[in-house]
């Protein structure tokens, strides 16, 4: 199965497991990103929390995106293991995020030859981070799918803060902000997570304008109140 290996981990002796995870709380205060519980890594029960499969999502406002899929939506513990990757540190959790969102592109069945591109980042915010979160994700879904990677998008400025925009409000803060290099690609667009869907719109026109043919959207997660998710 896609992802097999960062998303099925056991424990050979939960005793000793126990008391690793007691030791590295007192010594280093380390903790699971997803709960808080003591403990090295990701703990047993946010790993079996997380989503086993793929689904489809849309956005019936914006009738210009390609097929979408999610694996699961951004509630606890997913969205507190994105939270902690893309701006708390925890870059060691790409592995099982990235593991996610390879098993999301391959619920689109989108071919062989397609490439994947990511959602860039604003400039000012991987500056801030020391890491671009959207890459490094993209980079491990190429890996698990063999699939090659090409940042070809960029933003030619940043877009404004969407917390508490409606959709319109963030279709408009999105358009214009991307540009993409020229090219005849066939591509799948990843990102983190699917909201309104207007940044994976702006994706999507700035690679259309520039001569690409999206053949797909994929993504760790979303929130449904903006949608419409189905089989």
């Amino acid at each position: 199965a896609v992802a097999a290996p960062y998303i099925r981990q056991t424990v050979k002796n939960p005793a000793i497991d126990r008391l690793i995870s007691a030791a590295a709380d007192l010594l280093l205060g380390a903790s699971c990103p997803g709960c808080g519980t003591p403990g090295w890594a990701v703990c047993q029960n946010c790993l079996a929390l997380l989503p086993d499969g793929a689904r489809r999502v849309r956005r019936p406002a914006l009738p210009g995106l390609p097929d979408a899929m999610v694996c699961g939506t951004y509630t606890e513990p997913l969205s507190r293991l994105l939270i902690s990757h893309k701006d708390e540190g925890s870059w060691q959790l790409a592995g099982l995020l990235g593991a996610l969102l390879a098993r999301a592109v391959a619920g689109l069945d989108a071919g062989p030859g397609v490439v994947l591109v990511p959602v860039p980042s604003d400039r000012s915010a991987v500056r801030r981070r020391g890491y671009d979160h959207a890459r490094a994700l993209a980079g491990v879904a190429g890996r698990e799918l063999g699939l090659a990677v090409r940042p070809v998008l960029g933003r030619g400025r940043a877009a404004s803060d969407q917390v508490g925009r409606n959709r319109l409000a963030r279709l408009d803060a999105q358009a214009g902000t991307m540009d993409a290099e020229p090219g005849s690609l066939a591509v799948v667009v990843v990102d983190d997570i699917i909201t309104t869907g207007s940044t994976a719109a702006e994706a999507c026109r700035a690679l259309r304008a520039s001569g690409h043919r999206v053949t797909g959207l994929a993504a760790i997660c979303e929130t449904p109140r903006w949608g419409e998710s189905g089989e």
